[in-house]
């Protein structure tokens, strides 16, 4: 299989695709992605500032016996 069928391989099933009933659904899903995506950012962020409370933490107990 060459470049260019590929290629209009992936050009027809995009077509395809948007030319059908269930293309239009492409703004949900992207809507859908973009919200996982915004509340898995946020659970990163909390997990990250947890540790970083936890490190301060342990910084601040290692230094009672300095």
């Amino acid at each position: 299989m060459n470049l260019k069928s590929f290629l209009k391989k992936i050009h027809s099933k995009t077509r395809e695709f948007f030319r059908d009933e269930y293309g239009g659904n492409i703004v949900e899903y992207a809507l859908l992605v973009g919200f996982a995506l915004f509340i898995f950012f946020i659970i990163i962020s909390i997990v990250t500032s947890m540790l970083d409370w936890t490190v301060g933490l342990s910084n601040d107990f290692f230094e009672v016996f300095k």
